[in-house]
Order: C-alpha cells, then sequence, then structure tokens
C-alpha cells in the first residue's frame, strides 16, 4: 500500500469542479488504515457512492471512527442496531473476515446490511454528539475528517460537505492539509486532537454517546424516506474462502521475505530472532502458508505463553483464511472440536487445521493425546520460544513433528544454556536475526528518546543492603548447601532496588514536567503499584488504572481500548504487558522496576517503539539506582548494584537518538565508582 504522499489532492476541491468521490474519498480511503469524521448529517448512501474506496479500505484492515449528530434515517438506524448485536455472532464475524474482498459488490448491492457487517466487525465505529452546557439548544454541525496512512502521515480536511447523497448534489467544498508540508503540520496536529477530545468526550459542550448509550438514553431522531436500494440476504457459503492465503492488504517487508527463504532453505525447521515490533506473527502466518501451498495437507499448531497471546494469534489466523480452534482454559469448549477436526485431517476431508493453545493446555494430557493421534504432516510454532527451555517443556515437545518454527526477539535462555541447548536442538537454529537497531535504522520501529535518571538509596536502605550482602557473603563463604535460605535473602536485597523509596519522588518530578501526559506506561515493582495508582490519580489527577493479572481478559481488552483512545492516561503494570501485549500508541514509558535479564527490558522496549499515526518518536525514562556518593568504599557491593543497571543502561543508550546525552548523564557516576565497561 502506497503513501496519501504519493496521492495529487488539490488543497480545495467543490462539488462543481470535482467528483468527491473519485478526486478525495476514494483515493484516501484506498491509501488510508484510518479514518476520522466528524459530521453532522450521514446516510448509508455514502457508503454506496463510496463503494470502491470503503472495499480497499477495508482490505487495508482499517478502522474508521464517526461522530455525528442524532439525524439518521430508521434503516439505517436499525441497521447500527444489528450491527451492535452481531458483535456477539461469532459465525457472523468470521464469514465478513473471510469476505472483505467482496465488500465493494455487497456496498453497492446490500448497503444497509453491509453497514451492519461493517459496524459489527468494528471497521466503522459510530458515536452520536449532543451539544450540552453553552451548547445546550443547538446541534452537532461541524464537518472535519482526517485520513492516516500506515507510514504515519496524514490530511485533515474541512468544509460545508455532509456524508449524504444529497451533499454531493449541493454546492460544497472541502479544504486540505497535509501533515508533511510544514505549515499545516500544526494544524494537522490540532484538528487530530480536537477529533480525539470530542471522541472521548472531553468537550464540556459536547456530549458524546456510544451507540448502546444512544438507544438507552432515546435521542434518536428519524429521517423518514425511502432509500433507492434493497437488502438482500447474503448465504453462508457465498463468501467461504476454499484455501488460506496472505491477505492481499499484507505486503511482507523484504527482510520478512527473507525470514521465509531461510526457514524454507533449512527444511522447514529454524528460529526467527526478530525484535518485538517487527512482525514476527505475520511473517509466521506466511511461512504456514508457503508450506501449506507447497505440500497441500498440514497440521498447525500453534503455542503461546499467554492466553491473551492465544487470542490475538487467533484473530490474526482468521485473517489468513484459518478457522483457527482456540485451546486455554476449559476443556470442554475446544476438545471435542479438536478432535473432530483431527478425523477430518485424518480422513482427508479437510486440508489444513490451525489450533491455538497456550503452552500449559499444549503441555497437558488431553491435548498431547489428540495431538499424538494427527496423521499427517505436523507444523509447530512457537511463540515466545525462550519459555518452551524448561526440563518439562523440552520432554513434552512432541516427536512426531516434521516442521518447526520458533519466535522470540530473545530466544537464548538467561544463564541457562542447557535450555538455550534443548530449545535450538528441537526447533533448529537461528535461521534469521532482525535486529532493534537494524529496525529502527531501517524505518520500521519508532526513534526513541532516552533518559537515564540516578536514584540515590537512602541511608537506611543502603545499611539494609549491606547488611543483607554480608548474610549472603558468609552462607557462600562457609559452603553452606541452603539454596532457600540463599535465594530469600537475594530476593530480600534485590527488593530494596526495585522499590527503593527515591523512585517515586524521581517519577512524580518527571510527570510534573511533562505537559498533557498520555499514552504512558509506568513498569512497577509489586510493592509500589498501589502507591504510585493513588499518588497518580488522586494527587496529580490523572486517569490511570492498574493493568495485573487481577485485571481478567474481560477488563485488559477494554483498558487497552480506553488506552488507546486517551480516555486513559496511563497504565501501571508489573509484568502483564512484557510479552505479547499489542500497544502501538505508547509514547512514554517509565521503568522504575527492571530486572537485570536482558529478556524483559528488551521486551518492555519493544512494547514502546511500534509505529502508531502521529506518532514520531517515544521517550523512555529508566530509573537507575544508585547508593549515596557518601558511601563510596573499598566494598564492592556499590559497584555490583551499578554493574547489574548498567547492563540496561548500554543496552537502551546504544540505540537511542541522545546516545551522547544519555552516556554523559552516567559516565560520571561510573567514574566515582572505577566501572569502566559501558
Amino acid at each position: 500500500m502506497r503513501s496519501i504522499i504519493d496521492l495529487d489532492i488539490p488543497i480545495i476541491l467543490d462539488t462543481s469542479s470535482n467528483n468527491l468521490t473519485e478526486d478525495f474519498f476514494k483515493p484516501l480511503l484506498s491509501h488510508s488504515i484510518n479514518y476520522d469524521r466528524g459530521v453532522g448529517y450521514f446516510t448509508s448512501g455514502w457508503l454506496r457512492i463510496n463503494a470502491i474506496g470503503m472495499s480497499s479500505f477495508a482490505e487495508n484492515g482499517g478502522h474508521a471512527r464517526w461522530i455525528t449528530s442524532p439525524i439518521l434515517e430508521e434503516k439505517d438506524w436499525n441497521a447500527l442496531k444489528s450491527g451492535e448485536e452481531a458483535k456477539e455472532n461469532i459465525i457472523a464475524k468470521n464469514i465478513l473476515r473471510s469476505s472483505i474482498p467482496d465488500i465493494k459488490e455487497g456496498l453497492e448491492i446490500h448497503t444497509l446490511s453491509t453497514l451492519a457487517w461493517l459496524i459489527a466487525d468494528e471497521i466503522i465505529e459510530f458515536k452520536i454528539a449532543i451539544p450540552r452546557n453553552n451548547l445546550l439548544h443547538g446541534e452537532f454541525h461541524d464537518k472535519f475528517g482526517v485520513f492516516y496512512d500506515s507510514y504515519g502521515n496524514s490530511i485533515c480536511f474541512s468544509g460545508s460537505y455532509n456524508d449524504s447523497i444529497q451533499g454531493t448534489l449541493n454546492y460544497e467544498s472541502i479544504k486540505v492539509f497535509k501533515s508533511w508540508i510544514p505549515e499545516y503540520k500544526n494544524l494537522v496536529i490540532s484538528e487530530t486532537q480536537r477529533f480525539n477530545d470530542l471522541w472521548n468526550n472531553q468537550d464540556k459542550n459536547i456530549q458524546v454517546y456510544d451507540l448502546p448509550s444512544a438507544v438507552k438514553e432515546e435521542i434518536i431522531k428519524f429521517r423518514k424516506y425511502d432509500r433507492p436500494y434493497k437488502i438482500s440476504k447474503i448465504g453462508f457459503l457465498d463468501f467461504l474462502v476454499e484455501n488460506p492465503e496472505i491477505p492481499k492488504n499484507i505486503k511482507l517487508r523484504n527482510y520478512q521475505n527473507d525470514a521465509i527463504e531461510a526457514w524454507i532453505n533449512n527444511d522447514f525447521h529454524g528460529i526467527y530472532e526478530m525484535a518485538t515490533g517487527t512482525g514476527k506473527t505475520i511473517t509466521a502466518l506466511s511461512s504456514s502458508i508457503r508450506l501449506l501451498k507447497e505440500i497441500n495437507h498440514l497440521f498447525i499448531i500453534i503455542s503461546c505463553p499467554f492466553q491473551h497471546l492465544v487470542v490475538q494469534w487467533g484473530k490474526e489466523a482468521e485473517k489468513f483464511g484459518f478457522f483457527p480452534i482456540t485451546a486455554f482454559d476449559n476443556k470442554n469448549i475446544w476438545f471435542d472440536n479438536l478432535n473432530e477436526k483431527i478425523i477430518e485431517f485424518n480422513h482427508n476431508d479437510i486440508n489444513d487445521v490451525c489450533v491455538v493453545s497456550t503452552y500449559d493446555t499444549f503441555m497437558g494430557r488431553p491435548f498431547q493425546e489428540s495431538i499424538s493421534r494427527v496423521d499427517g504432516p505436523l507444523l509447530i510454532i512457537g511463540d515466545e520460544v525462550h519459555h518452551l527451555g524448561t526440563e518439562k517443556s523440552l520432554n513434552l515437545l512432541p516427536s512426531n513433528v516434521e516442521y518447526r518454527l520458533g519466535l522470540s526477539a530473545t530466544p537464548s535462555r538467561w544463564y541457562d544454556e542447557k535450555g538455550t541447548k534443548g530449545i535450538l536442538n528441537y526447533f533448529g537454529e537461528v535461521v534469521f536475526e532482525f535486529s532493534l537497531s537494524k529496525a529502527i535504522k531501517e524505518g520500521y520501529l519508532t526513534q526513541y528518546y532516552y533518559h537515564p535518571k540516578i536514584v540515590e538509596l537512602t541511608e537506611d536502605e543502603i545499611l539494609n543492603y549491606e547488611h543483607l550482602s554480608k548474610k549472603i557473603g558468609a552462607l557462600l563463604n562457609m559452603g553452606v548447601d541452603d539454596d532457600e535460605a540463599l535465594l530469600r535473602l537475594l530476593i530480600k536485597r534485590s527488593e530494596i532496588l526495585q522499590t527503593a523509596e527515591n523512585k517515586i519522588t524521581t517519577i512524580l518530578d518527571i510527570v510534573d514536567n511533562i505537559q498533557n501526559l498520555s499514552h504512558a506506561l509506568f513498569y512497577c515493582a509489586p510493592g509500589q503499584i498501589n502507591q504510585l495508582l493513588k499518588i497518580l490519580g488522586r494527587k496529580k489527577h490523572l486517569r490511570v488504572h492498574r493493568f495485573t493479572y487481577h485485571e481478567n481478559h474481560s477488563l485488559r481488552k477494554k483498558l487497552l481500548k480506553d488506552f488507546d483512545n486517551g480516555v486513559l492516561q496511563a497504565l501501571l503494570a508489573i509484568k502483564c504487558l512484557d510479552e505479547g501485549v499489542d500497544i502501538p500508541s505508547t509514547k512514554t514509558a517509565f521503568f522504575l522496576s527492571s530486572s537485570s535479564n536482558p529478556r524483559e527490558f528488551v521486551q518492555r522496549r519493544g512494547r514502546i517503539l511500534r509505529k502508531y499515526p502521529n506518532k514520531e518518536f517515544a521517550e523512555i525514562y529508566d530509573l537507575i539506582v544508585a547508593p549515596p556518593y557518601s558511601t563510596i568504599s573499598d566494598s564492592e557491593i556499590e559497584r555490583n548494584i551499578l554493574r547489574k543497571e548498567f547492563r540496561r543502561f548500554k543496552e537502551f543508550a546504544e540505540n537511542a537518538i541522545n546516545m551522547n546525552s544519555a552516556y554523559d548523564v552516567i559516565w560520571k557516576l561510573s567514574e566515582s565508582y572505577g566501572i569502566y565497561d559501558l
């Protein structure tokens, strides 16, 4: 998909001189992945005349947000309600996803029905705007919009044009402003923010309702007149995809193709070591398509460490034409379906099966016994494959799997050479590597600023640290065989660094100096999260929420949506945002707690560097714990504290935009302690 920069869009268009559908909406919809529209009047007739552009937009995986006045035709409103209800219809959603290439015809012939489907699948999302306070007796009558492409460019427009057929018959005009033109950049940013404020109900004079709320409040007005089209029933079998394939809206990047070729050339064995955010999921699913096309009969097992990853993989697999079985938690939900598919596969009634499971389910006896009965080619895809290096996991990896693919940004297990070797023995060697520095350099990940902040331990904390260090040293010197006692002391000492009192003070100083903080993540230690949540929420009046294992899947999904939309300014996490959670809108991250395990801090940084519209760069604030200068002595205790922190510092600083200034912050401290191996 090309950028909207490549389009020759005039700065002013009018209905007398231009065909707004052909000259404006069609090309922009075809080159965009997001479209925000605030408009006084909308009918589904607009969709009918913009069918081709909307088809391309849907194929792009696009998401459109409309804010409109409550002046909808009754048929349109009934279609909207139908769309909301259809969100619960899983079969209908699967059919829609598999029929996206046919949406162009559907929009022209079954406009209202297709509108319902587009809403059901959240390609289009509506909210209703009602004036309040100073504008109480008026109407929402604005007409503006913003298109975004996948390269971070945007075009905003405003004018008199309404989204209706009548709008094409009147004399109407629109003015166009492009984000890459310097004199228009701030205007585009302002319009983007204005729309987000409206969408998130942050305009004091406009009340915005989502559709269910609009129903409850009975705010809809109907305009009743006949429409020149019918709704026809669409049969279930009309749109089923015969064979899985790479979606038309996905154009594999050169490095993704290189990875697939390397895996094929290694007899369909190997590991992709790719930086977080560079598209491991798409690369792996595309790899499975290549293999399926070559052998025409394939049973695919995708296994992941966490339930939310299973859900994400399932959604992505659907886009590739698979009908995945998601297997986790309750056996009764997936067990019979899995075994039925195995029977059909073994009898050659179907050519492919895709099952996505958690590692816990995968290692369980019911799942193991089921897949042992598969009679045909098997492919296993291990996501975050470093998790499979435990002795139990390695022993349970099935030997009857002919094709194997592992994925991880950090496949080597930290201080576990045996586990790492076991992973490589099973999946094969690393056949392709795509580093974070290369991904940033080639523009696939966002550049970032790194701000290391020195945090001193208090006198009590350094005394406690030294006290515990002496106990640890005594156990080691005496050769006492008590691993549990040693582990307890090490954990207790580590907690002093993780929950250092001055971290909270430092964070508050930083937050006070950031204007309009939004899309921020705070990585906390267990002992910090409640305290920080209270301070940021009650004292700083920020819209924040915790994101931990205590929150169920449904709440986590809502929290992430509210975070993306700006309803929440920040999320506070402990471990739950380390792997697999897709939050590309993140702009700022605060590392209050980070272990010296490279996998943890590399994964966390990767969460922050994903591309997102209007996200020019990211910022990382990293709190590095150091004892007060006055405690410097011949003891190695203080040096050891800093050496652990410096491992992370070096990794982060080397790829930052401000590498030199980041090193300046730390250099004086490292010299004071005689640490020169940065």
